[in-house]
């Protein structure tokens, strides 16, 4: 009887502090409200929000650059001769395809960004349950 609620115990506690290592945050504000696992779950949460954030804003400037670039291109295009003409127009087919790269490599990004989040939320989801029923379960050991 003993031995099956030690076991429990040991279960539980195996259980509820193995998810801790994943909510510790790194070089992000820690103006948490708790030092819980809930707690520390939100602000790790809110860290991802935050470099999701940085990231739209970092990638943003670098398109709006990009297509600067372009347009100075094209100023350049429509007063050049001929030949500087098929030049231009390639640096300018090239700054389109590096822009649209760039645009595809972000989307990606804040993609995987986001599932990362969801799963982060499932996991939590799922021991929370799980915790649940081991709480009901340990009754019926007895």
């Amino acid at each position: 009887m003993l031995k099956k609620s030690l076991a429990v115990a040991f279960s539980l506690t195996a259980l509820i502090s193995s998810p801790l290592s994943y909510a510790q945050t790194s070089g992000c504000n820690k103006n948490s409200s708790g030092s819980d696992l809930i707690g520390r779950m939100a602000n790790k949460e809110n860290c991802l929000n935050d470099r999701v954030q940085n990231w739209q804003n970092k990638n943003r400037a670098e398109a709006e650059a990009r297509q600067k670039k372009i347009d100075n291109l094209r100023d350049k295009y429509t007063n050049a001769p001929a030949r500087e003409r098929e030049k231009l127009q390639g640096k300018i087919d090239a700054q389109k395809n590096k822009l649209d790269e760039l645009k595809h490599e972000r989307t990606e990004k804040i993609d995987r960004l986001k599932a990362d989040q969801k799963a982060q939320h499932d996991r939590i989801k799922a021991l929370s349950d799980k915790t649940k029923q081991d709480f009901r379960n340990f009754g019926r050991l007895n």
